[in-house]
């Protein structure tokens, strides 16, 4: 394996995310879980209506997409306020790698609803499953987010908990509503 092919799989030339960074990449990967579930769930509530597989991907990829672009906007605008002027260089793809985790939070839904618009899954089972999924990702997201901790494992169990919790809850109030 050659030296630069190494490089991308082990990573050496890229120092570790500092704190503050995994923080914002998982705020931001939680922000954009939320956005897109709630997104489905209202497209769920809609399967009926005629818009079909290629309306909901529109839908997801504008919600997720406008959240993204308030992401970036809301970073450069506190950037610009606190250091007199915009993220640069490394700044700015820190930014942007942050923000990018709301976009990577629609890529399983937006892939299962193109599966549906081109023949398969049925549309309400993407629908479903998309939702599902995303309740499941934060569950993981959580584990990531614990296991850096120093917390019991009975307080790790309980953060993990509350986060898919939170995904259940979203799915319920949508579902009542």
């Amino acid at each position: 394996m050659s030296r630069a092919a190494r490089s991308v799989w082990t990573r050496t030339e890229h120092p570790t995310a500092t704190p503050e960074q995994i923080s914002s990449m998982l705020r931001e990967r939680v922000y954009g879980t939320i956005a897109c579930l709630s997104t489905l769930l209202v497209l769920t509530r809609h399967i009926d209506d005629g818009g079909g597989p290629w309306s909901a991907v529109a839908d997801v990829l504008i919600a997720t997409g406008g959240l993204w672009a308030a992401s970036l906007f809301a970073d450069y605008t506190a950037h610009l306020a606190a250091h007199g002027h915009g993220p640069k260089g490394h700044e700015g793809l820190l930014a942007l790698r942050s923000s990018g985790q709301i976009l990577q939070a629609s890529a399983v839904p937006v892939l299962l609803l193109v599966g549906s618009a081109l023949g398969w899954p049925p549309f309400h089972t993407a629908l479903w499953t998309a939702v599902w999924v995303l309740v499941a990702s934060m569950g993981l997201f959580a584990l990531l987010a614990v296991r850096r901790t120093t917390l019991p494992w009975w307080k790790r169990i309980v953060l993990v908990v509350a986060l898919v919790a939170l995904g259940g809850l979203v799915v319920a109030l949508k579902a009542i509503h």
